[in-house]
């Protein structure tokens, strides 16, 4: 670790007592990391992507029924998961048919193939058959790369390597991990710090973007996300946001203690590489319930994003397919709306 390093994290521990649940201005942190490259289109504000995810119960069927047989099989049998109606390769179908050219893809659901050179490549060549890319990998694994214990930690970094390669050979643009692991939050931070800086190094290497999601535990506190980011300053690590994804502990806690929605965009908005567009439900003009998508697009285009949005149903009140289209023309919406703004501007 070079003196810099050390001394933006020594300043970094003075301030992290704080990220326990109460919100820190975003003057206070430093926005000073070189911007993480993006997906740009001289057209578009953004790009719409589908997430595989969104069609969960028609892959997984009641394969996820028991979470720990699920667990389980991932590791001796992940064929035996894959007990729905739609073929996992099919997503590429479901995008097609929605209009879109982008594919954001769940490591759950490819679990089997990791090291199968040759069915990633099949899969990414359906992929051009249907005019389909592959955006993001999401690397969902039962190895936390903020564990305590030293091997565990290396296991997990050594786990991940793997999906990135995965990755490349899929044609991703990059790839996300989840800060999971153990201890505090400041014992959370530099443990996950130690291990994204050195699979943001491999991942530069190879040609893929690293990035993180606010995606449950620490890391949907956006203070100690921003943190996160600012303490490995590594350029080739970047943000996955997700909008809805601030309620912090356990994704089965209860009751959820909320960080302020708003809050969590303005702190984690300059790191934004790509974006989950996810929706449980909608209100009668269209718009998502409970998400600002408006003022939340206003935000991270501000910061300069250009990257992908990725459409993801998870509500129950319609068909995977239908939440989804009505995500895309929520999207839509904003696209054009924004697209008019920088028109105007530019005349």
């Amino acid at each position: 670790m070079n003196y810099k390093q050390e001394k933006r994290r020594a300043a970094i521990k003075k301030i992290a007592f704080v990220v326990g649940g109460i919100a820190i201005a975003p003057t206070l942190i430093s926005q000073s990391l070189a911007k993480p490259f993006l997906a740009s289109n001289p057209i578009l504000p953004f790009q719409i992507s589908l997430s595989q995810w969104a069609f969960e119960s028609e892959i997984f069927g009641k394969g996820r029924d028991n979470y720990k047989w699920f667990k389980k099989m991932l590791e001796e049998d992940p064929q035996a998961v894959l007990q729905g109606s739609m073929d996992t390769t099919d997503i590429v179908v479901k995008a097609q048919k929605l209009g879109l050219h982008g594919v954001d893809l769940v490591t759950s659901m490819i679990y089997g193939h990791r090291n199968n050179t040759k069915w990633l490549r099949n899969f990414k060549q359906k992929g051009k058959d249907h005019d389909v890319s592959f955006i993001c990998l999401m690397a969902d694994t039962a190895t936390k790369i903020g564990a305590s214990d030293l091997l565990a930690r290396k296991k997990a970094v050594d786990d991940h390597k793997h999906w990135i390669e995965a990755a490349v050979e899929l044609g991703c643009e990059h790839i996300r991990v989840n800060p999971f692991g153990d201890g505090t939050y400041l014992q959370q931070m530099n443990q996950c710090s130690e291990s994204l800086y050195e699979l943001s190094e491999f991942a530069s290497n190879v040609g893929m973007q690293l990035t993180v999601e606010n995606h449950g535990h620490p890391s949907s506190n956006g203070a100690w996300l921003n943190m996160l980011i600012e303490l490995t300053n590594h350029s080739n690590l970047g943000l996955f946001l997700d909008f809805g994804n601030f309620f912090m502990g356990g994704f089965n806690a209860k009751p959820r203690r909320w960080y302020d929605l708003k809050q969590g965009v303005i702190d984690l908005a300059p790191f934004t590489v790509g974006i989950s567009g996810k929706a449980r439900s909608f209100l009668p003009n269209g718009d998502i319930e409970m998400i600002d998508y408006d003022w939340n697009m206003e935000q991270v285009l501000a910061s300069g994003f250009n990257g992908w949005v990725s459409a993801e149903y998870a509500g129950k009140e319609y068909s995977n397919t239908q939440g989804a289209q009505m995500i895309i023309d929520k999207l839509r919406k904003l696209q054009e709306k924004h697209k008019q703004s920088r028109t105007n501007l530019m005349t």
